[in-house]
């Protein structure tokens, strides 16, 4: 009884599964990532110029990997693809269900999501990782905790991590609702970022390209960062 039980469940799982994949594949919203595994064409960002870049500087040898804020995965789920073991974070429900959903139908190993707000507590507590990628998320931090936590926050991060991929709003992306926050970066945000980050305690920063972030006209500029 037992057997058929686990047996009925798992066909069960698994049809959900497949079929929840294919409400994400075609529901007429865009999305601001795309839909790993899928040609999916209505979203904000591509990300596969960045991943581009991004995997230029990353080997293929055992590691882990920490994306924070991974919307739905596309990043943690390339990660895994280079043999590392990818955790990807959170705090909305919903990404965190798709993003479990894809991981099933198709059989991703290596790939792993946490639903999480992250804040100071959740970074102390949190082990380190070989690689973090910090996308468009330090900004959201400004608005919802102030400059000096924020900062701190990054500091707690780079702590914790021996390369961080890094990209954040910019206070010249007028019109969006945190950009005036941001005025400590200055009217030249490369040149912050690249100080800042070794203020983090980074020896070596570049940064590896600009791209496009489909909310404002202005490019993100997307560093490269190791201890």
């Amino acid at each position: 009884m037992k057997n058929h039980l686990k047996s009925a469940y798992n066909l069960a799982a698994g049809l959900c599964a497949h079929l929840l994949y294919q409400i994400l594949k075609w529901a007429p919203v865009e999305y601001y990532q795309p839909l790993y595994g899928a040609d999916r064409q209505k979203i904000v960002r591509a990300c596969e110029d960045r991943w581009a870049v991004i995997s230029k500087h990353m080997d293929d040898s055992a590691g882990s990997v920490l994306d924070i804020g991974c919307n739905l995965g596309y990043f943690t789920f390339k990660a895994s693809e280079m043999n590392k073991m990818a955790m990807g974070v959170d705090a909305d429900p919903f990404y965190i269900i798709a993003c479990n959903t894809v991981k099933s139908v198709k059989d991703v190993e290596g790939a792993f999501f946490l639903k999480s707000l992250v804040t100071r507590t959740f970074l102390e507590k949190m082990p380190s990782y070989d690689v973090v990628f910090n996308f468009s998320v330090f900004h959201h931090w400004v608005k919802a905790y102030g400059k000096d936590e924020a900062i701190a926050m990054m500091k707690i991060l780079s702590s914790k991590t021996k390369t961080l991929f890094f990209e954040t709003g910019q206070p010249n992306e007028i019109g969006t609702k945190w950009a005036e926050r941001l005025s400590f970066m200055g009217d030249k945000p490369d040149e912050w970022g690249k100080s800042f980050l070794k203020e983090c305690g980074f020896s070596s920063v570049d940064v590896v390209g600009t791209f496009a972030t489909g909310l404002t006209g202005v490019d993100r500029h997307l560093f490269f960062a190791k201890k």
